[in-house]
């Protein structure tokens, strides 16, 4: 399972690695450089989408990204909980490694992360939702500016994040600033990283987020988003016929 996920890795990181080290009529040659998003759902299996054929979850916007992009199905995490996922998805090295043993463990200062190489080849860094590198455990609390291992200290330039799992209407952390975001915690993050690209694409920079969303107990759908019952659909048939 290890050895799956970080070759997959490794294969990214050579990559970006090849990146930062072409010259500028290699940059020119390649064409314009990629934009990277990088979801990573907590506590969510593999047949928990729609598309791998869970018979109640819809998942409208992953099928589609499957449907029209590359799965792989043998691409394994590198530890069966949450900082340690992080910490080898960030550096592309075993979570042992990296000195985050287990979850509440602080990523290592000689670790070179994905954002730190990315950042190198000029792109735009952004880090948004939760964090859990930096050694704390517990809930989420924002993330203060001066933490010696918070997403700035790993690449990010930019970061709206909190130290574990948050609910709605979440206290985060802007670039250190404490912020309250209104909203379900998920489609809250979820503008503020797409207000990110926006400003990458109209300052005419590549740009990489990394969009961690948290974990925690399910929020009750709204009623636009609910699933009618069959007595529901019963009675809007009988309405219109």
């Amino acid at each position: 399972m290890l050895k799956s996920s970080l070759v997959g890795i490794f294969a990214v990181i050579s990559l970006f690695l090849g990146a930062a080290s072409a010259t500028p009529q290699e940059a020119a040659l390649a064409g314009a450089r990629p934009n990277i998003v990088l979801l990573l759902a907590d506590d969510q299996g593999w047949g928990e989408t729609s598309y791998n054929g869970h018979p109640t979850l819809q998942t409208p916007h992953i099928d589609a990204l499957a449907g029209a992009g590359l799965t792989l199905s043998r691409f394994y995490a590198a530890a069966p909980n949450c900082s340690p996922t992080r910490a080898a998805l960030l550096t592309g090295r075993s979570n042992d490694r990296t000195g985050v043993l287990d979850h509440g463990y602080r990523l290592r200062h000689e670790e070179v992360t994905l954002a730190e190489t990315l950042a190198a080849a000029g792109y735009a860094t952004g880090h948004f939702g939760k964090w859990h590198l930096n050694g704390l455990r517990g809930p989420g609390v924002p993330i203060l500016a001066a933490d010696p291992y918070g997403p700035g200290a790993a690449g990010f330039e930019t970061w709206v994040s909190s130290s574990n799992y948050f609910g709605d209407d979440p206290m985060l952390s802007r670039n250190g600033v404490f912020v309250t975001l209104q909203g379900e915690s998920s489609e809250a993050i979820t503008a503020e990283a797409i207000g990110f690209m926006r400003g990458a694409a109209a300052a005419g920079r590549p740009c990489t987020t990394t969009w961690h969303s948290p974990s925690r107990t399910p929020s009750q759908p709204s009623t636009s988003c609910r699933r009618p019952t069959r007595s529901q659909r019963s009675t809007r048939s009988e309405r219109h016929s």
